[in-house]
């Protein structure tokens, strides 16, 4: 039935509440609906200073998987994505979850070798694998050229049969209403410009709706985690870079599954509605600026066109960009941040929309009780001042490639130094070999 009826309304903040939670996007909402649903916090506000879902929430590629590679963020994804299924029914609203699955391509026996490895980790901390030959994959992808006749042939593939892709709008409005059902403010058109701090403690931020006192601060920002830094005088060991992606026309369906290359850096997927996103890797600079290059979009379309060949016909009809914020060891931030009150959901690289149910749950959790879950203890602020970083959380390689980040020695109170963007000569080569 149709209705006239606003989907939501922005509320404009009061002067006090129990929780100010900054940032407009998927963790933010999730944390606040879970605060407000699960643990009875009564005065939460979200604070957006354009509008809900402008920044990496409403720009990403609608891809959901587990198959990372650390014990320490296995069992995390993996809670993750078992959770997108009953999320309709919770937030009554229709998130367009499709379990399709991922293939990753192999292009020699290095490679290989390297995804059996992973693999193994992944089914010992209960993720569902199997390993494909170049045949099965045929079968799966009939479009997919698996012959010898392209730049790097397909060796074979892993296949993450609970991947998948949730419709990134559907969950943002998901949260949105939800959170809202339960009774918290969302609050568009609010920019945070600094923090009030007293005695080592948070008691408010200030705004462009002047100052709203709280007696907790939840940061989750996306990719502007930087911007928070600068306000509290610190820096965030991350750095800020720009991911582009683009679409095709509409067509009739071909593809079934979500078709990665990690060697190559794209990965594409067909939508429900017919088109095809195309994503890859990470900008090689560090920037703010979400403009899309011709350099990009071309070098990902003629790496496509080796496997896909009978896509050389369709067009591309739109492009964009969102920021990744990324650490050294492309794990994330969360938890306390060495200020009382004041918690952080920051630097998620590009994996953020994938972890958002589970990211909601445990940020809710810390956030209420004060106590750091188990399940997030290895993504602290201070894993990189005592030298205890995740060690090879992702099987991928963009985010930490692109990053060298000073860590002070043990024990060092002074804030962490996010280095200037890698040299060439250290980001792997985009050429065809």
């Amino acid at each position: 039935m149709l209705t006239t009826q606003p989907v939501l309304r922005y509320k404009q903040p009061e002067r006090h509440y129990d929780v100010i939670i900054i940032g407009g996007g998927l963790h933010g909402l999730a944390a606040a609906y879970n605060l407000a649903r699960y643990h009875h916090v009564k005065r939460i506000a979200v604070l957006e200073r354009r509008y809900i879902g402008f920044g990496g929430s409403g720009r990403n590629t609608e891809m959901v998987r587990s198959n990372k590679r650390a014990h320490e963020t296995l069992p995390f994804y993996k809670e993750s994505l078992e959770m997108w299924d009953g999320l309709s029914a919770e937030l009554e609203w229709n998130l367009l979850v499709q379990k399709k699955g991922l293939i990753a391509l192999a292009h020699s026996d290095g490679e290989l070798a390297a995804m059996r490895m992973l693999s193994d980790s992944q089914r010992r901390a209960g993720i569902k694998i199997d390993m494909l030959s170049p045949g099965e994959i045929k079968k799966m992808v009939p479009s997919l050229d698996v012959s010898d006749r392209t730049a790097l042939p397909i060796f074979g593939a892993q296949f993450h049969p609970e991947g998948g892709t949730v419709h990134h709008d559907a969950a943002l409005w998901g949260y949105a209403k939800a959170a809202a059902r339960w009774g918290v403010d969302i609050c568009a058109g609010v920019e945070v410009t600094g923090f009030n701090i007293e005695g080592g403690k948070v008691t408010g931020v200030r705004t462009t709706a002047g100052n709203i006192a709280a007696g907790k601060v939840h940061v989750a920002v996306g990719g502007y985690s930087s911007e928070i830094a600068r306000m509290l005088g610190v820096k965030f060991p991350v750095v800020t870079i720009p991911m582009q992606v683009m679409t095709t026309e509409v067509m009739a369906p071909f593809l079934d599954y979500y078709v990665a290359s990690p060697r190559l850096h794209w990965y594409t997927q067909q939508t429900l509605k017919g088109d095809l996103i195309l994503g890859g890797q990470l900008d090689p600079w560090q920037s703010w600026n979400s403009n899309t290059t011709w350099q990009e979009c071309s070098e990902r379309v003629a790496f496509i066109l080796e496997y896909f060949p009978d896509l050389a016909h369709v067009r591309v009809v739109r492009s964009w960009s969102g920021l990744c914020d990324c650490t050294g060891d492309s794990a994330p931030v969360m938890g306390p941040s060495g200020i009382e009150g004041l918690s952080l959901d920051i630097a998620w690289g590009y994996y953020g929309f994938k972890s958002t149910p589970a990211c909601g749950k445990y940020a809710a959790e810390y956030i209420a009780t004060g106590k750091v879950p188990e399940k997030i203890k290895h993504f602290g602020l201070d894993r990189f001042y005592n030298r205890q970083r995740v060690r090879k959380s992702s099987s991928d390689r963009y985010c930490s490639c692109h990053s060298s980040l000073t860590v002070p020695t043990a024990g060092a109170a002074a804030p962490m130094n996010s280095s200037s963007a890698a040299s060439a000569s250290n980001l792997p080569s985009r050429k065809r070999m």
